[in-house]
């Protein structure tokens, strides 16, 4: 196909895309796929110098998204709490902040049941079956008493590596300290962008934010977070949203993420797992405390502690 053919053939797919709900349909790579949301995006907007900003943010936050979203999984422990397993292990004391699928698979045992939702899939482990102890870590883990770790065969507490740093974390292979991930959340902290209108939401998103409608008496909309690039660039991909409560033991925490193979994840669980539906759509519902769903070209998350299950499921189903 020349030039000429495929700028044709461009045009053709984002005047299609227009009218299609799902973009997502469109069988394209992903760079494709990329510019094709990118002119969906720009198309109809109004172009006045009240509105040039919001565009330009659109167009700068399209434009970095490759380099910005390797750094985002990173971080991504402040961003997802759900997919950080903590205490899964059956050695305790770790936690995941990213997990490499087959890493995942072959860290946890035995899988009881996998729910695949697309760009969500979610395991249930069974907590009776020890993970094989990576290669990777061997000679590197030592308990309190400073003796060197080589299984998983009891519940360790508190580990650390030869230097004697407690280790509460790993990405992929590397193990991470204390310290290390203290100053990987500060960074993270730093660099948030923080939001209190719905207007302003939709202003850096790269998709339609929707509040939920419904929420426990106690519970208060506090503020949107997006991630920021070292320059100060927003990355519309992601959005962290705080509801305030009057109930010290209650909380509340949404995660929205734009929909692609790119911010796609795993989690996993060795507690209750379950397949439900939000408004007709298939979700994971982890511990009667978590969900997780996809709908409208949205990764959705609701995180709480200390509400009922049928409390969590009527907040989803509000968000339409």
């Amino acid at each position: 196909m020349n030039t000429k053919d495929k700028i044709q053939k461009f045009a053709r797919d984002l005047d299609e895309g227009l009218h299609l709900k799902h973009p997502f349909c469109w069988n394209e790579s992903a760079e494709s796929l990329e510019l094709l949301e990118l002119g969906k995006a720009l198309a109809g907007q109004d172009f006045s110098i009240s509105h040039r900003s919001a565009v330009l943010s659109k167009v700068q936050s399209s434009a970095n998204f490759k380099q910005e979203v390797s750094n985002m999984k990173i971080k991504s422990s402040l961003r997802r709490p759900a997919m950080i397993m903590a205490s899964i292990l059956i050695a305790g004391g770790l936690s995941i902040s990213f997990v490499k699928p087959s890493f995942a698979e072959e860290l946890f045992g035995r899988v009881l049941q996998k729910i695949n939702l697309g760009n969500i899939i979610a395991s249930e482990m069974d907590p009776n079956v020890a993970p094989p102890f990576p290669e990777e870590w061997k000679g590197k883990l030592f308990d309190k008493d400073g003796n060197v770790i080589t299984s998983f065969t009891k519940k360790l507490g508190e580990v650390y590596n030869a230097d004697g740093e407690q280790i509460v974390n790993f990405d992929g292979d590397k193990l991470i300290t204390k310290s290390e991930q203290e100053q990987r959340d500060k960074e993270t902290v730093e660099r948030m962008l923080t939001v209190k209108s719905q207007a302003e939401l939709d202003k850096y998103a790269l998709f339609k934010v929707k509040l939920p409608k419904y929420l426990p008496e106690g519970f208060a909309f506090d503020r949107g977070e997006f991630y920021t690039s070292e320059d100060g660039i927003v990355n519309g991909n992601y959005l962290n949203l705080f509801f305030t409560s009057e109930h010290e033991d209650q909380d509340i925490t949404l995660y929205y993420a734009y929909s692609s193979k790119e911010n796609a994840y795993e989690m996993s669980t060795s507690g209750k797992m379950e397949k439900v539906k939000v408004s007709g759509v298939d979700a994971v519902m982890m511990n009667d405390r978590s969900l997780d769903w996809e709908a409208d070209g949205v990764l959705y998350d609701i995180a709480t502690h200390g509400l009922e299950r049928s409390e969590v499921l009527k907040i989803a189903e509000s968000i339409r």
